[in-house]
């Protein structure tokens, strides 16, 4: 998108997601692109990321830019110059010259754009953990106080946040959720049945909103929280769902390609459990499907899945989920759309909970489903 930036395909792009009843869209800043060289944050993409967030207020929407972008649909993207020769990545956490370059790429980008009633807040990374699980969890504390300090500084009275997924609930990955919390100002989470071994069904339509409660009780500080993305990839129109066997982050997987009806139903039940369950907000993951032009260029080469994560095709026509943001918009306009108090999920301290995360959450899930049944 930032080397062959559009504006006016970008421009077409947010007008239909501001049709489509949306208020916030996420944009991520590629560390390859804007990070090029150790401690060098590229001028002309900054220039283009603030170009990108006038045109999202043009449409009527807020942006969120997620600023340290390697892990991204499937694949690492790692800049050249933090790999050594042969191949191993520089530790992002850690490594003094790595962490002050990516300071200084959120110091640039929240510069860039402070002040601008467009950004809703700023994100500091997408999914870190998987390019890169930190090796204790205060190098991960450390790292991501540094980095919202220079957003902060940067941009004072922005708020911060970070992309946080399933692994902070289910894993011992150092992201923990309470650690985030106390350094950030939003409790968010990703969560996908498709990715998770504790679903009960590739379209689990609980496992969201759980994953969502569950973020808030082991934050600790009674904020409603945001399901930052949740979704799911389709078979072509007029076509049933199937499972295919895919590529997730270098290893084969089974994955599930949904009919688009079901998408829809899909995206009903999660939106309806969400508001049941006091979530701050939802952000569908994505807009729209990939150009097939596109198939032949990483990540879609390998990732088939995330060839087809949009509520719109690739030719720009609505899927039916699409009709359930737009429903959703006419509820909240008329003020009609109920939202309950956030469930207390957590039964447990935070520290006796990481002590056994996966055990934790198969145990609470459980409960969570059966009194929903």
């Amino acid at each position: 998108m930032w080397r062959e930036l559009d504006v006016g395909e970008v421009r077409d792009e947010l007008a239909h997601i501001a049709d489509m009843g949306f208020e916030t869209v996420r944009l991520f800043a590629l560390a390859q692109d804007f990070l090029p060289e150790r401690e060098c944050v590229d001028a002309r993409m900054v220039s283009r990321l603030v170009e990108v967030a006038r045109v999202a207020k043009e449409a009527g929407l807020s942006i969120v830019p997620t600023l340290v972008v390697i892990n991204m649909s499937g694949a690492i993207w790692w800049p050249r110059w933090m790999l050594a020769a042969d191949g191993a990545p520089a530790n992002l956490y850690s490594d003094p010259a790595v962490v002050r370059s990516q300071v200084l790429l959120a110091y640039a980008c929240a510069s860039a754009l402070a002040g601008d009633a467009s950004v809703r807040a700023f994100d500091i990374a997408n999914e870190i953990d998987d390019a890169q699980r930190p090796t204790t969890r205060e190098d991960a504390r450390t790292w991501t106080s540094a980095i919202a300090g220079a957003i902060r500084a940067a941009a004072p009275g922005s708020a911060v946040r970070i992309g946080a997924h399933l692994p902070s609930l289910t894993t011992v990955n150092h992201m923990r959720i309470d650690d985030l919390a106390a350094e950030l100002d939003e409790d968010v989470m990703h969560a996908y049945p498709l990715y998770s071994q504790f679903a009960r069904s590739f379209l689990d339509p609980e496992l969201v909103p759980f994953s969502c409660a569950l973020t808030a009780g082991l934050s600790g500080r009674q904020r409603a929280p945001l399901m930052q993305e949740f979704g799911l990839c389709t078979a072509p129109k007029g076509e049933p769902g199937g499972s295919i066997t895919d590529e997730f982050l270098g290893q084969p997987r089974t994955q599930y390609l949904a009919s688009e009806e079901e998408g829809a139903a899909y995206y009903k039940s999660v939106v309806s459990g969400l508001a049941r369950t006091g979530a701050a907000g939802a952000y569908a993951w994505c807009y729209a499907d990939y150009d097939p032009a596109l198939f032949t260029r990483p990540p879609f080469d390998r990732a088939i899945r995330e060839r087809t994560f949009g509520l719109v095709r690739a030719d720009g026509s609505e899927k039916p989920a699409a009709a359930i943001s737009r429903e959703l918009r006419q509820r909240i306009d008329r003020g009609d759309l109920v939202r309950g108090a956030v469930p207390h999920v957590l039964d447990v301290s935070a520290d006796e909970y990481y002590g056994a995360p996966a055990a934790h959450f198969e145990r609470l899930y459980a409960k969570w489903v059966a009194e929903r049944a």
